[in-house]
């Protein structure tokens, strides 16, 4: 009867330490998780400028004003269009 109690007694504390074990790992992958949605926080917030940025520099006013400036680039006249029909 001693020896079963002390096999119990084992158990116990062997279940024990599985049950500290186990909480540790949650903590460090809820922290690790918590760390995850951060960046991907961070992330999201860094495209949606990038966003904006590339939105601001696509515009057409701008591209044809750089066009011009730039690039001394122009409007054709109409004797130097020619059309291609297929």
């Amino acid at each position: 009867m001693r020896f079963l109690g002390i096999i119990l007694g084992l158990a116990v504390f062997a279940s024990a330490l599985v049950v500290v074990d186990l909480a540790q790992r949650d903590r460090d992958l809820t922290r690790a998780l918590s760390e995850q949605r951060q960046a991907i926080q961070k992330l999201n917030v860094t495209y949606a400028e990038l966003q904006l940025e590339e939105g601001a520099l696509a515009a057409q006013g701008r591209v044809d004003q750089i066009a011009q400036t730039r690039l001394d680039m122009h409007m054709p006249s109409p004797d130097q269009i020619t059309m291609v029909f297929r």
